[in-house]
């Protein structure tokens, strides 16, 4: 294509789009060329909310379904994103034969489009399922008692994807920067899996290799990008390059010595033995609390923030009576049987309130063991 030969062509203007600009040679950014830079960053929560409204209109949805909320609930979505979320909670819908897409199904569709779709035809055995909960539970813990931590949204041991089971944590705002205490605390959400496993079973499974992939990893920024070494101070380390026309992604050149590559090794592992010496002291001081949400969680499969604190809150009261915590069962589902978890009155009065005056935050649930 020709952009601008001996003469100026009037009337036509060349558009491109990348999501690699920083691979772009530089010849083409050049005046005369591509020289006017657009950058379309994804969403914030005020934009997806505006897109969900575009989007969301000629589709049937329940007077339930407030798009404020289901913003808040989608940090890091894209336009396409979010109008394939509204896609898949039509198609939800019609499955079930309903005339409206509900909250339940933006949920589910939620969870479609970030991790894929249920694999509940895969065959797990009783053992795999119940280490995949505690696994899970040990995430979802971490997320429930690290003050720094990003709040829990929900655990479930349905597989989807690769993945035999998820924790999902949800900021409650969208966030630019990141302080060293709420780094520190996401290394202990991603160890809480593993620490439990080793805690219940004396073993370990292959599960955690993402999670210790990104443990390692954010510690390794921390000491080498974010100046947050003690050792070493607020200095980088490691010269960034590319090899773009070698076909390859970018790396880190090492600009450093020896002796410096060991004390970066040392800080690195560091803070995360730290990190898993506090985790399983936690997990250890909270065991009848692991154990309770896993029985739950074994039976319901899916269990939200505010199911999670009941159950807590429930082992809390037993434990304080000199109860066994073991015997608590799982709230019953709409057939009913079981012995119902209790929730205190003022928080079922909060939930009552949130309802009636529309806010569009979710009530905080305060665990009184954390």
């Amino acid at each position: 294509v020709e952009m601008d030969g001996f003469e100026g062509t009037t009337g036509i203007i060349v558009v491109a789009a990348t999501n690699r600009p920083d691979i772009l040679d530089s010849a083409l950014l050049r005046p005369g060329r591509f020289d006017r830079q657009v950058v379309i960053d994804p969403p914030d929560v005020l934009g997806r909310e505006k897109i969900l409204t575009v989007h969301a209109k000629g589709k049937p949805i329940a007077k339930d379904v407030d798009l404020k909320i289901l913003a808040k609930r989608t940090p890091g979505f894209t336009g396409a994103d979010l109008s394939n979320l509204l896609n898949e909670a039509a198609l939800q819908a019609a499955r079930n034969d309903k005339v409206e897409i509900n909250m339940t199904d933006l949920e589910l569709a939620i969870d479609k489009v970030s991790f894929g779709p249920e694999k509940k035809s895969r065959i797990i055995s009783p053992k795999e399922k119940e280490m995949t909960a505690y696994h899970e539970v040990g995430h979802a813990l971490m997320g429930v008692l690290l003050p720094n931590a990003h709040p829990l949204h929900k655990v479930t041991i349905i597989p989807r994807g690769f993945a035999l089971g998820l924790t999902m944590m949800l900021p409650e705002e969208d966030i630019l920067s990141h302080t060293r205490s709420q780094l520190i605390d996401q290394i202990g959400v991603c160890l809480g899996g593993r620490i439990a496993e080793e805690l219940v079973y004396g073993d370990v499974t292959t599960g955690a290799q993402n999670d210790l992939e990104k443990s390692t990893q954010l510690a390794r920024r921390m000491v080498t990008e974010f100046g947050m070494s003690d050792r070493l101070g607020p200095m980088t380390f490691g010269k960034r390059h590319e090899h773009v026309f070698l076909g390859r992604d970018f790396g880190h050149e090492r600009d450093y010595g020896e002796n410096i590559a060991t004390i970066i090794d040392e800080e690195v592992s560091g803070i995360v033995s730290e990190q898993y010496t506090r985790v399983k002291e936690l997990l250890i001081k909270h065991r009848p609390h692991m154990d309770a949400v896993v029985k739950v969680l074994l039976e319901k499969e899916t269990l939200d923030r505010a199911e999670v604190d009941a159950i807590l809150d429930e082992v809390n009261k037993r434990l304080a009576a000199g109860e066994d915590p073991s015997s608590l069962t799982p709230p019953p589902d709409e057939s009913g049987g079981g012995e119902k978890l209790s929730i205190s009155t003022d928080e079922k009065e909060a939930v009552v309130k949130d309802k009636e005056e529309g806010d569009d935050k979710t009530p905080e649930w305060k665990p009184k063991f954390a």
